[in-house]
């Protein structure tokens, strides 16, 4: 546990938290160290098994060793088994006495031809000033799917002569995985694979990565959307510690289900290991609110031409005290419709988070938000209510461009919710951070609305914080890049019946975490609630 400095010298100097004392694990507890960042750096524990025909999935916290798991088992970083001084020396000790064969095997095999990667940002792609085409051309040998089966796969074909800068987040995301699945290896290694794309290529993605499973192949996938998790993947290992200085990984690999459900109670049974101090529980609402003579802001019909695509929307009202939540695919104008609004309405005083973050701003976090948020960041109320439910303290010095996706997001999210306003819209607030920060964003946003009396609007691609957050849906439906069209609003319940039709998927409720989650397709109970057209059905 990390504990404040207490000796007095540097109280003068260093801002609180500066210093801290980790008490790292002990290798019974958390087995071998497998790797080491520095004498006070990030130290990772833990090694899988490796299971031909499974989706392994990775589930733990920002911070915590996913991402260092994976460059390891992609050769991009030698494990140094905690001798960073020498290396060569660790990686021989760490073999000597690891005990599992697999693991050993893989190690003493690997090579930059063996396995496939798929890492987490798109630093490489975006350096490239080939087309897309040139770049499934070159290079690659084709597996299990062809070149032109890819293409489809990942939907690129509209945008095949454009090269990585021109493009769009979730098509950048489609080409790093396709440029993946090209490759004809044994082991696939996915870093964060929902991140910009929509729920329905969400699910696209993890039936791909069952058919790379399915023909005898290793898959593992780190994600932070816990119900794509529930539905891709067939063994979970959970990781925990304390993010930024240890990370653990589970001894055990666990059933989906069992796995999840550990996380987010807190304990690893099996293992005799609480890894958190309290249980994520997702609370069902019984009866919901009725908005019918609230009053809010209210918006007009329009329709707004972009080269070949088509925005055509009705008008409709954003009610103060909730929150509004847009779901749809991709290419359906929802970006471009919270940016009319933020642009042409003048009856409301409007904070808006865009969907994509930048790293333009020249000054530290602390320097950023008194700008953004235009308040003075160091009053009992924004530390209460922002600075601290969104972690944000420990960043204040950091400059902007020294932060990470999460850090970034969690910073441009307290500069939005931080600012006096009525009239609040967040665009893909979620993307980027873990299950626990998710879940935090949500209940700042739901009590700063509630406090300031204000309205939301919440564009989301996370289904199970789609459902936490919203109090009533807009749906976008259309054909992606060429016509999106508003549908609603609905109730909570009617608009995720509505989406989840759409797009043929049915989702139950846990009844241990009150997680939503996805039914098999086929199953007994994706059966039933299709009989009784309960496509989300809140048990």
């Amino acid at each position: 546990m990390a504990k404040k400095g207490t000796c007095g010298i540097c109280v003068n100097k260093c801002f609180p938290g500066a210093i801290s004392v980790v008490n790292l694990p002990s290798p019974e507890t958390a087995g071998l160290q497998v790797h080491c960042y520095g004498e006070n750096g990030f130290r990772f524990f833990g090694v899988p098994q490796i299971s031909p025909g499974k989706v392994i999935g990775l589930l733990g916290v920002n911070g915590i060793g996913k991402s260092t798991l994976l460059e390891i088992l992609a050769g991009r970083k030698q494990l140094n088994g905690g001798n960073f001084r020498n290396p060569e020396e660790g990686f021989r000790d760490f073999l000597s006495q690891l005990s599992i064969a697999s693991f050993r095997q893989f190690l003493t095999d690997l090579t930059p031809e063996s396995v496939a990667y798929k890492p987490q940002v798109f630093t490489e792609l975006l350096t490239k000033s080939d087309s897309v085409q040139e770049i499934f051309s070159s290079s690659f040998h084709e597996g299990l799917f062809s070149t032109e089966e890819v293409i489809t796969l990942m939907e690129l074909e509209s945008i095949i002569d454009r090269i990585p800068s021109e493009l769009s987040g979730g098509e950048l995301q489609r080409l790093a995985i396709g440029r993946v699945l090209l490759q004809n290896v044994d082991i696939y290694l996915i870093d964060e694979p929902c991140t910009f794309l929509d729920f329905r290529q969400r699910i696209k993605m993890a039936t791909i990565f069952h058919r790379l499973a399915e023909a005898g192949k290793v898959v593992f996938i780190a994600e932070h959307d816990i119900a794509i998790h529930d539905f891709q993947s067939d063994l979970i290992y959970i990781f925990y510690g304390e993010p930024h200085k240890f990370g653990v990984m589970s001894r055990l690999s666990y059933s989906v289900k069992k796995g999840i459900n550990n996380f987010l109670l807190g304990k690893l049974k099996d293992e005799n290991i609480r890894i958190r101090g309290k249980e994520i529980i997702f609370t069902r609402v019984v009866k919901e609110r009725q908005w019918d003579g609230v009053p809010g802001i209210e918006y007009p019909s329009f329709s707004k031409q972009l080269g070949s695509f088509t925005l055509t929307t009705t008008k409709g009202i954003i009610h103060f005290g909730g929150i509004l939540c847009v779901l749809g695919e991709n290419g359906l104008g929802k970006t471009t419709f919270a940016q009319y609004l933020f642009n042409t309405l003048k009856t409301a005083k409007i904070s808006y988070k865009p969907q994509f973050l930048h790293k333009k701003f020249r000054g530290t976090v602390r320097d950023f938000l008194t700008r953004y948020s235009n308040t003075f960041i160091e009053s009992n109320e924004y530390k209460l209510y922002i600075l601290k439910p969104l972690s944000i303290s420990h960043l204040l010095e950091k400059p902007i461009g020294t932060l990470s996706g999460g850090e970034l997001q969690r910073t441009f999210l307290a500069g939005c919710l931080g600012k006096k306003a009525n009239l609040y819209i967040i665009d893909e607030g979620s993307a980027f951070l873990d299950v626990e920060e998710r879940l935090n964003v949500t209940r700042v946003i739901r009590h700063i609305v509630s406090k300031n009396r204000a309205a939301c609007i919440a564009i989301e691609h996370d289904i199970q914080i789609a459902e936490a957050l919203s109090d009533r849906i807009l749906l976008f439906e259309g054909e992606p890049g060429y016509s999106g069209i508003t549908v609603g609003p609905f109730s909570k319940r009617e608009g995720l019946n509505h989406f989840l039709e759409r797009i043929n998927i049915t989702f139950r409720r846990d009844p241990e975490t009150g997680r939503a989650r996805l039914n098999k397709l086929g199953s007994r109970l994706d059966r039933e609630q299709r009989e009784i057209e309960a496509y989300y059905y809140d048990l």
